[in-house]
C-alpha cells in the first residue's frame, strides 16, 4: 500500500514537473475579444398597416389605399416632424387550402387579399403614444422598434473601439498569466476588428392591435437602450 502511494506521488509530481516545463518560448496566440458600449435608445421606427380580402381586387385596392391615405393623414398630423414613407404593399391570390385538404382535391382561388404597410421614424418620444392612439383609430399598429440613430451610431464608434482593444488587452493579461509569462512577453503582430452581433434591450409597452374607429388608449412604451459590440481578434507572439 505504501509502495502504492509512493508511486502515485512520483507520477503527481512529475506530471507537474511536465506542465511546468512546457515551452512557451516563440508562442503564437489567437486571442478574441468583444468589447461593448451601451447608450439608450434615440430614434424608433414604427409600422402600420391595414388588409382586406375579398372577391373583388380592385375594390380591395381602393379601399386598402383609402384607409392609408387617411392613416398617412392622421400621422402627419399628430407628428409633423415624423419620416413617414410606404412600407410595403401587396396583393396576393387566397384559396380555399383548408377545403381542399378535407375533400382531397386541388386548392381553388376564392379571392383576393389587398395589404399595405406605412413606416413612421421619429426621435420625438413625447409625442409617441398619442401619434400611435391616433393611427390606431384607422390602422393596426404591426410592429415597435427602438433602437439608436446614425448619427448617434457614429459618434459611439470610437468608444466602441476603445472597449474592444481594452477586452483584448485583459484576454491577453489573462493568457500570459496562465502561461507564467510577464506581459512584457508579449508582441502583437496582427489586429483585425470585425463586428459582432448586437443585442437590443426588449421592448415593453403596449400591446393593443386595433383596425376599428374608435378611441384608442394611448399606449406606453418604454425605448430601453441598445448595446453595441465590437470583436477584436488578435495574434501575439511570446518572445
Amino acid at each position: 500500500m505504501i509502495k502504492h502511494l509512493a508511486l502515485l506521488a512520483m507520477l503527481g509530481s512529475t506530471q507537474v514537473a511536465m506542465a511546468e516545463a512546457l515551452p512557451t518560448e516563440n508562442s503564437l496566440v489567437t486571442v478574441t475579444a468583444v468589447g461593448s458600449v451601451r447608450a439608450p435608445n434615440d430614434e424608433v421606427q414604427l409600422v402600420f398597416g391595414y388588409e382586406e380580402q375579398g372577391k373583388d381586387k380592385a375594390a380591395l385596392a381602393s379601399n386598402v389605399n383609402l384607409r392609408l391615405k387617411q392613416g398617412i393623414a392622421a400621422l402627419k398630423k399628430a407628428h409633423p416632424d415624423a419620416r413617414v414613407s410606404l412600407d410595403s404593399y401587396r396583393t396576393y391570390a387566397v384559396y380555399d387550402e383548408a377545403a381542399a385538404r378535407i375533400q382531397k382535391r386541388d386548392a381553388q382561388q376564392i379571392g383576393w387579399r389587398v395589404s399595405q404597410q406605412v413606416r413612421l421614424v421619429t426621435g420625438d418620444f413625447a409625442a409617441l403614444p398619442a401619434t400611435v392612439a391616433a393611427a390606431q383609430k384607422i390602422l393596426a399598429l404591426r410592429s415597435v422598434n427602438f433602437g439608436l440613430s446614425e448619427e448617434t451610431t457614429r459618434k459611439l464608434e470610437q468608444r466602441r473601439v476603445e472597449a474592444a482593444y481594452r477586452s483584448l488587452e485583459e484576454q491577453v493579461g489573462f493568457i500570459a498569466g496562465a502561461m507564467r509569462r510577464p506581459v512584457g512577453d508579449a508582441k502583437l503582430e496582427s489586429l483585425d476588428f470585425g463586428d459582432a452581433p448586437i443585442g437590443r434591450v426588449v421592448v415593453t409597452g403596449s400591446s393593443i392591435r386595433r383596425e376599428d374607429i374608435g378611441e384608442v388608449e394611448e399606449p406606453s412604451l418604454q425605448p430601453g437602450e441598445t448595446k453595441l459590440e465590437l470583436r477584436a481578434t488578435a495574434k501575439v507572439r511570446f518572445k
